[in-house]
C-alpha cells in the first residue's frame, strides 16, 4: 500500500486486511435475470456504450414497487446462439412496457400469451430502439405466475427470442427492464448470453498444443465465514463463462497465529478451531482450516489459502486467550519500537476504517532475527498450517491453487505523529551486524538465528566508515544507532544546514537495511512454507503497492533503491519476491489500474514482472482507498484485468465475495473497495472470462474493449488512423495500408512466444502483413515476420530467443486489396510456444 510521509495513512487503515470479515456484512443476491432477439448488426458498426442497468434504474425490492423476474432461462449464464426469455412483471401502477436491454440497446419484449400463439403482438404500441423508451403507454398483460403477490397488482407476462448467430464474438449482457405506466424503470433481471463460437475463438490454437491448458488464469474471490455462507454461490455464479484456461476459485484467510489451541496448549495451531468462541461481540476467527478443505472439497472449488500470522490477523480484537500474536505481544520486547523507545498499546490508534470495524494496528511484532521466541513460534504454527495444507495438495491437485503468506509484512506505518520503527533493541543489534557483515552474516548464527551469510553485504563497513555516514564519533560498535529524526518528513521545515532525510547517507543505510529485512522476513516465511511440503510455485507473498502521491515517488524498486520522500517502512518490490515462491502484491486504485510508473520508467506491472513471471495478485479492488464511497468504473477493472494477464500475472484475488453489493453503491454504509459482486468490475470479469477462453497464460491479448467499453488498449496509428470501437479497432488505412504501434513499455519475451494471430471482421483480402519488433534500449524496429494472411509465425533473430531480450514495442503493417475499405480489428493475440 501507498506509505507516504503525509496523507497515506488513510488509504492505509481503509484497506481492511487480516481476516476478510467486511463491515457491510453478507452481499445481497441480484434478482433473476434473463436473454435476447434481434438482427445482429453490420460487422463495421460499433455498439452502443451500456453500463450495468442497475446502475441506472432501480432493482426489485430497492426502489419502488414493481415485481417481476426472469423465469426462463434459469441460467445466468447461457451459451447459446438461440435464447428464449420468459418471465413476468407486476406493479400496482400498471405495466406499461418491458423492454430488453442487450449491450445498451433496447427491444421491446412481446406479450408471452400473443408470442406463445404465434400473433407476436409488441408489449407496447411502439418500438424502443433507444435506452431511454417511452413511458405511459397501453399493455396487454397476461395472468400474472402463481405465487405473485396479489397487492403488487395486475402482472404483465413476457417473451423474447434472441439469435446470436452473426453478432460479434462477445458476451451480451442482457437485461430485463419494466417500465410502469407512470414512467417508473425497474431491472426484473440479468442474464449473460455468449455464443458458442465466442468460448471457442481460440480452442483449435489449444487443441494443437494441449500442454499449454496447463497455463490456466485464475480469478479468485476474496471471502470469508465459509460456514455461514460466506462463499455462497461461487460455485455457480461464473458456470458458462469459464474455459480450460480461464477458471474461478475462492482466497480464505487462515490465522495460523490466531486459530490456536490457546495458553493450555502453547498456542499450538488448531485446524479445527472452535468456530463459536468469541472476543466480545466478534468471532475469534471466521474460518478454520478443516472446514475450509471440507468446503472446498464438497463444492468442488479450487482454494487458495492466505496463511496470515502478520499485523491484519490479530486486528480485529484483542483475544489474549487464544491469539498468539496478540500473548507475545504483552512483552514489548517483542514487539517493534518507535524511535523514541516506546511500544504502544494496540489501540492507540481507535477509530481506524477497515474492513474490521476499528482494527488494532499500533503493535506489531518485531522482525529482527534475534528473537528467537518470536520466530519460533512463528515457524512452528505455519508450518503445522502448511502440512495440512500440503497434504489437501496431494490429495486433490485439482483443488489447490496456492498460499498466501502475511499481509503487509513492513515496519509499522500504521501510526500516525511521526512515530518510525523499529528500533527494538535486537534490531538494533542485526542492524550493527550488517553493517559490518558479522554475527549471521558471516556465518556464524547463534541464539536461534539463521545463517544469513547469502546475505552479507558485498563491501562491509568499517566503524571510521560508520563515523563518515553518520556524522558521529563512535568509539565501539554498541554505540552505532541509526538515524532517529527525518528532516523534512511530513513537509516540515528542513533547518538550514540540515540534510533532508531522504538525501542523507546514514539514514539511506537504514532505509536499505529496514527493505532487507522485510525481504528476509518473506524469504523465510516462504522457506518454512516450502519446507513443509507447498510447491515453491505455489507460494505467494502479499506485499501492498498503491498510489502515491502526484509527483512523489512511488514504492522502492530494489532493495537497494535510494530512500522515497516517505517513510518506506521498508517495502519493496524485490523484497517481496523470495527465493522459494513468487511475488504477490496488493492492488488498490490506480496502483490496480497499472497507472503507476517506477523509478525505472516502467510501469509498475513491467516492474514486476521483470522480477517474476509468475507472480499474482494477492488482492485488489479499482476502488481508490481516499474515496471508499465511489464505485470503480468498468474501464478501470477493464485495465487492471488486461494487464495483469499481459504482464504475466497467473491470478487475481478479488475483494470480496462476501462484502458490499453494487446495488447499494451510494447508500449510508456502502463500501467500495469491499464490493464485488453486482459491479461493474464484476461485469468486466466477466467479459475477461469469454475473450480469454481457452488463451493460456503467457500470451498476450488486446481485445479494444468490450460491448460495454471502446478502448484502443493504448495502440495507436503510424500510417492511416483509427478509432476505438467497442471490442475492436477501426481501421481507416492511408492508399489501403495502416501500421499500428503497440503501447510502449511492452514485456514481451521472444523465447515464449511463437505467432500473432489478427481477427478482423470480414475476412478481408489482404495484400501483405508485416510484424516489427523493438528491443529494450534500440531504437530500431527489426522485422519478425510476413504473411499474407492473419496468422503469422515469428522468426525472433536468433540472439533474441536465446538470450534474456525483453521486446518493448510491436508494430503491425498490413496492406488491405481493397485501398478505400474499412476495418475492423476484433483481436490481436501474441501466441505462446510449448
Amino acid at each position: 500500500m501507498a506509505l507516504r510521509a503525509r496523507g497515506w495513512l488513510s488509504r492505509i487503515h481503509a484497506q481492511g486486511r487480516g481476516p476478510i470479515a467486511f463491515c457491510a456484512g453478507a452481499a445481497l443476491a441480484l434478482a433473476a435475470g434473463l436473454a435476447l432477439d434481434v438482427a445482429p448488426p453490420t460487422q463495421a458498426q460499433a455498439l452502443p456504450s451500456g453500463s450495468a442497468p442497475a446502475s441506472v434504474i432501480a432493482a426489485p425490492g430497492v426502489a419502488g414497487t414493481t415485481r417481476g423476474a426472469i423465469e426462463a432461462p434459469t441460467a445466468r449464464n447461457v451459451v447459446a446462439d438461440a435464447i428464449a426469455i420468459r418471465g413476468w412483471a407486476a406493479d400496482p401502477r400498471g405495466i406499461a412496457r418491458v423492454d430488453i436491454d442487450i449491450d445498451g440497446r433496447m427491444f421491446a419484449a412481446r406479450d408471452r400469451l400473443a408470442h406463445a400463439a404465434g400473433a407476436g403482438e409488441p408489449l407496447t404500441d411502439a418500438p424502443s430502439p433507444s435506452r431511454s423508451p417511452p413511458s405511459g403507454q397501453g399493455s396487454r398483460s397476461t395472468p400474472r405466475p402463481s405465487g405473485a403477490d396479489a397487492s403488487a397488482g395486475a402482472s404483465t407476462g413476457f417473451a423474447y427470442d434472441a439469435n446470436l448467430a452473426g453478432w460479434p464474438l462477445e458476451r451480451h449482457e442482457v437485461t430485463a427492464i419494466a417500465t410502469t405506466n407512470d414512467g417508473m424503470r425497474t431491472a426484473l433481471g440479468h442474464r449473460s448470453a455468449v455464443s458458442p463460437a465466442t468460448m471457442h475463438r481460440w480452442s483449435k490454437e489449444l487443441d494443437a498444443v494441449p500442454a499449454l491448458a496447463s497455463r490456466d488464469f485464475r480469478f479468485l474471490m476474496a471471502t470469508s465465514g465459509l460456514t455461514h455462507g460466506g462463499a455462497k454461490d461461487v460455485e455457480s455464479a461464473y458456470t458458462g463463462l469459464t474455459s480450460r484456461t480461464q477458471s474461478i476459485g475462492i482466497a480464505v484467510p487462515i490465522l495460523y497465529m490466531r486459530a490456536t489451541k490457546g495458553a493450555a496448549g502453547d498456542f499450538a495451531f488448531d485446524p479445527a478451531f472452535d468456530l463459536a468462541r468469541r472476543c466480545k461481540e466478534r468471532p475469534v476467527v471466521d474460518d478454520n482450516l478443516d472446514e475450509v478443505i471440507a468446503w472446498s472439497i464438497d463444492k468442488r472449488v479450487p482454494v487458495n489459502f492466505i496463511l496470515n500470522g502478520g499485523i491484519w490477523a490479530d486486528a480485529s480484537c484483542y483475544s489474549a486467550e487464544w491469539d498468539l500474536t496478540t500473548h507475545l505481544e504483552l512483552d514489548p520486547a517483542h514487539c517493534q519500537w518507535d524511535q523514541q523507545n516506546a511500544v504502544l498499546p494496540g489501540d492507540y490508534r481507535k477509530g481506524l476504517v477497515g474492513s474490521t470495524d476499528s482494527p488494532q494496528l499500533s503493535r506489531s511484532l518485531t522482525y529482527n532475527v534475534h528473537d528467537r521466541a518470536v520466530r519460533a513460534y512463528k515457524r512452528r504454527n505455519l508450518t503445522a498450517a502448511a502440512k495440512i495444507v500440503a497434504r489437501f495438495a496431494r490429495e486433490h491437485p485439482d483443488l489447490f491453487v496456492g498460499v498466501s503468506l502475511d499481509a503487509d509484512t513492513y515496519m509499522n506505518p500504521f501510526v500516525e505523529g511521526g512515530h518510525h520503527y523499529d528500533y527494538n533493541p535486537g534490531m538494533l543489534r542485526q542492524f550493527r551486524e550488517w553493517l559490518q557483515g558479522s554475527g549471521p552474516y558471516a556465518g556464524h548464527a547463534r541464539d536461534g538465528a539463521p545463517d544469513l551469510s547469502f546475505y552479507r553485504r558485498r563491501h562491509p563497513l568499517a566503524l571510521a566508515d560508520v563515523n563518515r555516514l553518520a556524522h558521529a564519533k563512535w568509539t565501539k560498535w554498541s554505540e552505532v544507532d541509526p538515524p532517529r529524526t527525518m528532516p523534512g518528513y511530513g513537509g516540515t521545515p528542513v533547518a538550514a544546514g540540515t540534510t533532508p532525510f531522504w538525501e542523507d547517507a546514514w539514514y539511506r543505510e537504514w532505509d536499505t537495511f529496514r527493505k532487507h529485512v522485510v525481504q528476509l522476513h518473506y524469504a523465510e516465511l516462504a522457506q518454512w512454507t516450502h519446507a513443509a511440503g507447498i510447491p515453491a510455485d505455489r507460494i505467494f507473498t502479499a506485499q501492498a503497492v498503491t498510489a502515491h502521491d502526484p509527483g512523489g515517488r512511488p514504492v522502492a524498486t530494489y532493495v537497494t533503491s535510494p530512500p522515497q520522500l516517505f517513510d518506506s517502512a521498508g517495502v519493496s518490490i524485490e523484497g517481496a519476491k523470495p527465493r522459494e515462491g513468487h511475488i504477490g502484491v496488493i492492488l488498490y486504485g490506480p496502483s490496480a489500474e497499472n497507472a503507476i510508473t517506477m523509478e525505472t520508467g516502467h510501469s509498475l506491472f513491467a516492474t514486476i514482472a521483470r522480477f517474476d513471471d509468475a507472480w499474482a495478485v494477492a488482492e485488489m479492488n479499482a476502488a481508490d482507498l481516499r474515496h471508499p464511497d465511489v464505485l470503480p468504473t468498468y474501464a478501470q477493472s477493464y485495465h487492471a484485468f488486461r494487464d495483469a494477464f499481459n504482464f504475466d500475472a497467473r491470478q487475481v484475488s478479488l475483494m470480496a465475495w462476501n462484502g458490499s453489493h453494487g446495488f447499494l453503491a451510494g447508500r449510508p454504509g456502502y463500501v467500495a473497495y469491499t464490493s464485488w459482486r453486482g459491479t461493474p468490475a464484476e461485469q468486466a470479469m466477466m467479459d475477461f472470462l469469454a475473450s480469454h477462453a481457452d488463451v493460456p497464460r503467457g500470451a498476450r491479448l488486446w481485445t479494444f474493449g468490450s460491448p460495454r467499453l471502446s478502448d484502443t488498449d493504448g495502440w495507436t496509428a503510424t500510417h492511416g488512423t483509427i478509432d476505438a470501437g467497442h471490442g475492436a479497432l477501426v481501421l481507416h488505412p492511408a492508399n489501403g495500408r495502416i501500421v499500428l504501434r503497440s503501447p510502449a513499455d511492452q514485456l514481451i519475451r521472444p523465447r515464449t512466444l511463437s505467432r500473432v494471430l489478427l481477427a478482423i471482421d470480414g475476412a478481408p483480402t489482404l495484400r501483405s502483413v508485416a510484424i516489427r519488433a523493438r528491443a529494450a534500449g534500440e531504437s530500431a524496429w527489426t522485422i519478425v515476420a510476413r504473411s499474407g494472411t492473419t496468422r503469422l509465425n515469428l522468426d525472433w533473430p536468433p540472439a533474441w530467443r536465446r538470450g534474456s531480450t525483453i521486446i518493448e514495442g510491436i508494430e503491425i503493417d498490413i496492406t488491405f486489396a481493397d485501398p478505400a475499405s474499412t476495418h475492423r480489428l476484433a483481436r490481436v493475440l501474441l501466441y505462446p510456444r510449448a
